[in-house]
């Protein structure tokens, strides 16, 4: 017989909340990949320009804008294919945590922490590249998601007698 483990309240919303954020993650992930696949016979800069500029009448002459013309041309149709499937794995890995935190299965926990774990490392050295605070942000919300699952591992523990 399985041990149930009692949650606190607030427990309980915390852990459905981070359940509730790796499954919008899934579905912004599902998204890009099937996005990334479609329009990958598209030039992306049409693509920006026709999707996103225009649309959200962004400044095509800043730099900003100049900058990420020039690195959406060195994109071919076999790498967007290739961003569009790495994108789908992603969203598997997300919709997985996702789901097995929502039901409040132990082993989504130690999945969450250890993919969250892993990518910690890349963050700060994002950070250290190239500062920005809301790459502060995330990667404090990150080792915050990471705390809390370790306490509950911990404290959730079924006692042996």
């Amino acid at each position: 017989m399985a041990h149930e483990r009692h949650l606190t309240t607030w427990d309980f919303w915390i852990l459905r909340i981070i359940a509730v954020y790796h499954l919008l993650k899934s579905m912004v992930f599902f998204a890009l990949g099937f996005g990334l696949i479609h329009f990958s016979h598209t030039d992306p800069n049409v693509f920006l320009n026709t999707y996103v500029l225009e649309p959200l009448h962004f400044d095509t002459a800043g730099p900003f804008v100049h900058r990420l013309q020039e690195r959406l041309s060195d994109l071919n149709p076999h790498l967007l294919r290739l961003f569009g499937y790495v994108s789908f794995v992603y969203a598997t890995v997300f919709a997985i945590e996702g789901v097995g935190l929502y039901l409040r299965k132990r082993w989504a926990e130690y999945m969450v922490v250890i993919v969250v774990s892993s990518l910690l490392v890349p963050e700060l050295y994002e950070i250290w590249l190239k500062f920005a605070w809301w790459k502060v942000g995330l990667t404090f919300g990150n080792v915050l998601v990471v705390a809390f699952l370790l306490r509950q591992i911990v404290v959730g523990k079924p006692k042996h007698k």
